[in-house]
């Protein structure tokens, strides 16, 4: 196997050097001869040594040693050129090159060292272009062993498979398929590529395999996501008593560490000790990834404790595992320890860092983190841009996050997948939609991840044909089969109304995570479908996947949505028999759950044992003990929430405004209005003002909920229209219902509720002309009238029904139960109520139930 050492000299031994190829240089002045020359440009092998290499340049002109075509001669041509490509000196070396005799173009060598230097210098282009004018040259030699795999890492480089499979047959023409630097290229190539299928082949051809060409193969098959495979081809390598290497430990440890997978991290571990690789730089700092990442930090700090630290990517290791075990402390001392031991912190460093400082406590160190880039000067890659607007986002400080995107010169794909996500969070969906279209003219292709970044701000503004766009370039580049992507689409379609859609995706899908069941459950449960959600969540537990605390807040959602208090306290054992702790959040959720569903008692005992509570929590409960009417309970827990530390928010008056409505105290209601405009400087909401005309509409101070409307600051909804109807119709004031409903038929015009709403009303006013005209109305509209339907549970089973229902086996029987009823609720006095009970029958007859 051939190998080429690369000596690197310390500066004083490179100064030593140069003075010595000087010193020889001018004890040749006198008579300098071809062999002498060349013995001193062999010496001339970095930039450094270019002004050694000029002379003897000059030298060899002046002394006409460069006319002869062979002999030492022609090798002296060759060496110059090599000299001008190792010093980067591409236009010198082409120079050279173009003045060759044709004898000494005829050898490789000249050829191959501009196509290697352009290759390793990265301009690919000019390499290929060389290739392609050997070929064309009259008296150019083929390309050998050392021309072709340098060509086909430049085809990889360009993405040009087509040229790089035309390579592949003129090496298999000349033989050369089965050389281990060409074999090794091809396979690197096409595993590039994605084409694994001859990836292998190639490899398979090999007569002999040496540990790098297995390194590639099993590598290619890392990246492209076929583990198995790797794993397969790993132990062939064993068995063919081929030893691992330090590459290939270091390539199964990053598999580990990505996967957590600590049993076979610790197997390869125990490998790396039986071949002596465990001091290798690159298999321990693999190693201090993989337990860092498998959150087996103690064993991470043991190997960085042994390890030396003059490599600043042990560094890295250790800091970015600290921070995703959510040690910022120990990230933040290391970060200063390694400034103290001499080494500078690099791009990956700091992008490794940020993302742990990006609550409110740590955004003056991210700060000054960004300070210290610009003043040392720190190469803004994109991984470290990416992650500056992140931490600017995720502090709410938009302007600097869109100042750093503005000041970045070079935008790819990931920053602007950052910017995207930071726009949505911080609810920005229409700058989120900005963004993606301005990508898109500065010609960047979106990736996966860009697109499921960008389908919540869709959701967001409920703009289903942008979203269905996304989902036809989801289809059209082949993303469909990626569960993050699929998610996001669910949840679009779901937000914009469409769960038959969302659930189409779900069942289609070949493999589901927690994450996608999860977002399925919750659209089910937000959209009004609970008996869907529970049934989901059936299934969930029969495939054998693992919930977690936000599935159970979802679940137990949809049970206060039905309500269902039995299937509740099922979840509720589940919390407490299960293999998970609840949270905060699954906690609050239960006592919402009770609270909906009736009982109090176990609302407040669950919150009256919870380990810890934060907003979340008080809110629930006030608002458990609001949709009850106990104004005087809410606004006490109020005072002791604000007593243990916690401030009320938004959420917290909703509740609590919301409780005085139900209750009629229309001072108590306005009391706590002004205290959260004035003492808590909360602006009000949409869902606040709604519930301020609800308290005055139930208290029958109906102009002085028209005056609020009309004092609003922006324009009302449909609740806030709605909750004024609703009152109308209770305290008869046909004229206000005329104008609250005119402005309901403008902002829900397909609501077929406001239209059977508006029609009791007339008919309830003897304003027949008026029931007409509605009907009339739903017609011309085509608004279909939805029959609403309610259910009691009874031995722990739902019984649903509508109006007039028979279809229940128990009919005569239940009927017979309501008459029963119904005499002796009239003999305790109860006088019916024509517009309660009116009904528009589908048949244009008008009905008034007595």
């Amino acid at each position: 196997m051939r190998r080429r050492v690369l000596l690197r000299l310390r500066p004083p031994a490179r100064r030593r050097l140069c003075a010595a190829l000087s010193t020889a240089a001018s004890t040749t002045a006198a008579a300098p001869s071809a062999y002498r020359l060349l013995a001193l440009l062999r010496g001339c092998v970095a930039p450094p040594h270019l002004p050694l290499g000029l002379r003897i340049h000059a030298r060899a002109v002046t002394s006409g040693l460069l006319a002869a075509a062979d002999g030492p001669e022609g090798a002296l041509q060759t060496r110059l050129i090599g000299m001008y490509v190792l010093a980067r000196r591409f236009r010198d070396a082409v120079a050279v090159f173009s003045s060759l005799p044709r004898a000494a173009a005829a050898s490789a060598l000249p050829w191959n060292w501009l196509i290697r230097g352009l290759t390793m210098a990265g301009h690919h282009r000019f390499a290929v272009l060389f290739y392609v004018k050997m070929w064309a040259h009259s008296s150019a030699p083929r390309p050998d062993g050392h021309t072709l795999p340098y060509v086909v890492k430049s085809c990889a480089a360009l993405g040009a498979l087509a040229l790089g499979r035309l390579v592949h047959r003129t090496a298999r023409a000349l033989g050369l398929d089965r050389d281990m630097y060409v074999g090794s290229a091809l396979i690197k190539m096409y595993a590039d590529a994605g084409l694994l299928g001859g990836a292998r082949e190639v490899f398979d051809g090999m007569a002999e395999r040496d540990c790098v060409l297995w390194n590639v193969m099993m590598d290619g098959y890392v990246k492209g996501g076929d583990v198995a495979s790797a794993v397969g081809l790993f132990g062939a390598m064993r068995a063919s008593r081929c030893d691992p290497n330090f590459a290939t430990l270091a390539c199964f440890l990053s598999v580990c560490a990505t996967e957590a997978d600590l049993l076979s991290g610790l197997q390869l571990h125990t490998l790396a000790v039986k071949y002596g690789l465990e001091p290798e730089v690159a298999v321990a700092n693999t190693l201090v990834s993989m337990y860092a990442k498998c959150q087996c930090l103690d064993d991470a700090w043991r190997l960085f404790d042994l390890m030396p630290r003059d490599d600043l990517v042990t560094w890295n290791g250790m800091i970015s595992g600290c921070v995703q075990n959510g040690l910022v402390d120990d990230a933040l001392r290391l970060f200063c320890d390694m400034q103290k031991s001499g080494l500078q912190p690099d791009s990956v460093t700091l992008a490794s860092l940020l993302p742990a400082l990006t609550d409110l406590n740590g955004f003056k160190q991210g700060k000054e983190i960004h300070g210290y880039i610009v003043r040392n000067c720190v190469h803004l890659d994109v991984f470290l841009v990416s992650a500056l607007v992140d931490i600017y986002f995720k502090c709410r400080d938009v302007r600097m996050a869109q100042n750093v995107f503005d000041a970045t010169k070079a935008i790819d794909v990931v920053i602007g997948g950052t910017m995207i996500s930071g726009y949505v969070l911080n609810g920005m969906s229409e700058a989120a939609m900005k963004m993606f279209r301005y990508l898109l003219e500065v010609g960047i292709k979106p990736n996966a991840i860009m697109v499921a970044s960008t389908l919540p701000a869709c959701a967001s503004m409920a703009a289903m044909k942008l979203g269905q766009e996304l989902h036809g370039y989801v289809l059209k580049n082949a993303y469909e089969g990626r569960c993050y992507v699929e998610s996001s689409l669910m949840d679009m379609y779901a937000k914009c109304g469409r769960l038959d859609l969302s659930h189409y995706i779900f069942s289609k899908m070949s493999a589901k995570d927690e994450v996608t069941w999860n977002s399925m459950i919750s659209s089910f449960a937000q959209n009004g479908e609970p008996e869907e959600a529970l049934e989901l969540f059936r299934q969930m537990s029969m495939e054998g996947v693992k919930y977690s605390n936000v599935t159970i807040s979802s679940i137990l959602s949809a049970c206060a949505g039905l309500p269902a208090i039995y299937y509740g306290k099922e979840i509720h054992g589940i919390i407490i028999k299960g293999p998970i702790r609840a949270d905060v959040f699954a906690e609050s959720a239960l006592i919402d759950m009770y609270g909906k569903c009736g009982n109090l008692e176990l609302a407040f005992r669950v919150f009256e044992f919870m380990p810890e509570r934060n907003e979340v929590s008080w809110n629930s409960i006030i608002s458990a003990y609001g949709a009850h009417g106990l104004v005087e309970d809410s606004v006490s827990l109020l005072c002791r929430m604000q007593e243990e530390g916690f401030n009320a928010d938004h959420v917290t008056f909703l509740a609590l405004i919301s409780a005085c409505a139900h209750a009629g105290q229309v001072q108590e209601g306005l009391r706590l209005f002004k205290c959260m405009t004035e003492e808590y400087q909360i602006a009000p909401r949409v869902e606040h003002l709604a519930c301020m005309v609800d308290l005055y509409s139930r208290a029958g101070k109906l102009d002085k909920a028209m005056q609020f409307i009309a004092d609003m600051p922006f324009k009302p909804d449909a609740g806030i229209w709605g909750a004024l109807l609703h009152a109308c119709r209770v305290h008869r004031n046909v004229e206000l219902a005329e104008i609250a409903s005119q402005e309901l038929f403008k902002l829900d015009p397909q609501n077929s509720g406001y239209y059977v709403l508006m029609s009791n009303i007339n008919a309830v006013a003897g304003r027949w002309d008026g029931v007409s005209k509605m009907r009339r109305l739903m017609k011309d509209k085509k608004v279909q009238k939805i029959p609403g339907y309610s259910w009691v549970d009874v031995n722990n089973t739902s019984h649903l029904f509508v109006a007039a229902d028979k279809s229940h086996p128990d009919s005569e029987d239940i009927y017979m139960s309501l008459k029963s009823l119904l005499l002796e609720l009239k003999h305790e006095g109860y006088v019916p109520r024509p517009d309660i009970c009116y009904t528009m029958q589908p048949d244009n007859t008008t009905q008034v139930q007595q």
